[in-house]
């Protein structure tokens, strides 16, 4: 069988510290809402998140697909009993959705927290009465802590 024709396209790995450069919630925070408001208009393809248990070490494998003119899926692991290390690890991997062909893998720790913690900006920002001065945060861990950066 033939090799298959060289595409000449290179897959752009970005590890959490070139997320940190690269990411900025002035960005994400507006990219946020019209992820919002198009996924609230029917014009985004996100199946329900599958979920692989991981019972004889107490972790979870879970996979999220999406398409909205881009095409997408994070692979996240949740270990709650982790200690010393995250409880959460992901990656997010891009494709071309012309012709499927992988165009980056990244780091989706920190996507991951920065992304929780824009959304609920934009909640806060839609949400919120105008004449409001004084947000509280309740909660713990990794969402409380990122929404606060």
């Amino acid at each position: 069988m033939p090799d298959a024709p060289d595409s000449g396209a290179r897959i752009v790995i970005l590890d959490e510290s070139a997320v940190q450069r690269l990411l900025r919630f002035e960005d994400l925070i507006p990219a946020m809402a019209r992820a919002l408001a198009d996924l609230s208009a029917g014009r985004v393809v996100q199946p329900v998140r599958a979920i692989l248990p991981i019972a004889p070490h107490r972790g979870f494998f879970g996979v999220m697909p999406a398409y909205a003119g881009a095409l997408g899926a994070k692979l996240v692991t949740f270990y709650p009993h982790n200690q010393g290390i995250p409880t959460h690890h992901a990656v997010i991997l891009l494709f071309r959705p012309e012709t499927g062909e992988p165009l980056a893998i990244m780091d989706g720790r920190l996507i991951t927290e920065m992304r929780t913690a824009a959304v609920s900006a934009v909640a806060t920002q839609l949400l919120a009465r105008p004449d409001a001065s004084v947000l509280a945060i309740l909660g713990s861990g990794v969402p409380a802590g990122s929404a606060t950066a």
